[in-house]
């Protein structure tokens, strides 16, 4: 395992561990209503698709930077 790989890992645990937190009953609270609409969503559901759009681009920024970098005569 490369430096940059051990440096990654602190940050990605870090990161599930706060969005696992807003998923769940004391800060999901906040968002667990019905109004306001955002979209046409319940607040709640809308919060619910916020979290896992935001989970989806961190989680690529995530792998573009362990991976994007490397030349391709690396990745083979």
């Amino acid at each position: 395992m490369s430096s940059r790989e051990k440096k990654i890992t602190k940050p990605y645990i870090i990161f599930l561990v706060l969005l696992f937190l807003s998923m769940i009953f004391p800060v999901y609270g906040i968002a667990n209503r019905v109004f306001p609409l955002v979209l046409g969503l319940p607040f709640g559901l809308f919060w619910i698709v916020l979290m896992e759009t935001i989970a989806f681009l961190v989680l690529c920024g995530f792998y573009r930077y362990e991976y994007g970098s490397k030349n391709k005569e690396d990745r083979s």
